[in-house]
């Protein structure tokens, strides 16, 4: 069988401290580092369509829950800092993708809503990273890829619980 990085890693730790069980790293350390790889690989992508992968991901919450979120309500979706979700929005007001307007029910907060310029923008980039991901899952056959769907759902529902529901 051919070695992957993690393989090596693996090995690497087994020679530092032969007590230290790596059989975790087999599974976790691959999902990180297949999302880091996957992460730059989007970038490049939607650079053509002049979005980050943090853009493309507010633009596509927004589209899909289909009404105005706040930040806290982005943030918390998106598991991503406060600050952080803050300069994302920043960069998109900037941009022309989402508008900050005053939130009606809290006099101190905002609710971002798309632009006609972000919803112009975020189908096209949809496509792209469809059509990017799809390529990525080619290398399984469908019973391996929906093997693989049910495995990941199942850890997914064992650390962040069913109440939490997409927004």
């Amino acid at each position: 069988m051919e070695r992957d990085y993690v393989d090596n890693v693996q090995e690497q730790w087994r020679r530092v401290n032969p007590n230290i069980s790596t059989e975790p790293a087999a599974i976790i350390h691959r999902m990180r580092r297949l999302a880091q790889l996957i992460a730059r690989q989007s970038e490049v992508v939607l650079a053509d369509l002049g979005l980050s992968r943090a853009d493309f991901d507010i633009l596509a919450l927004l589209t899909r829950s289909g009404v105005p979120l706040t930040p806290s309500e982005l943030a918390e979706d998106l598991i991503t800092s406060g600050p952080g979700t803050t300069k994302r929005i920043k960069n998109l007001v900037d941009a022309g993708f989402v508008t900050r307007d005053a939130n009606p029910a809290d006099g101190r907060g905002a609710l971002i809503r798309m632009t006609q310029h972000g919803r112009d923008t975020i189908i096209p980039a949809l496509q792209s990273i469809s059509n990017f991901e799809t390529g990525l899952l080619d290398v399984l056959s469908e019973p391996k890829r929906e093997e693989l769907a049910g495995l990941l759902r199942q850890l997914l529902l064992f650390i962040e619980p069913p109440s939490k529901k997409a927004g």
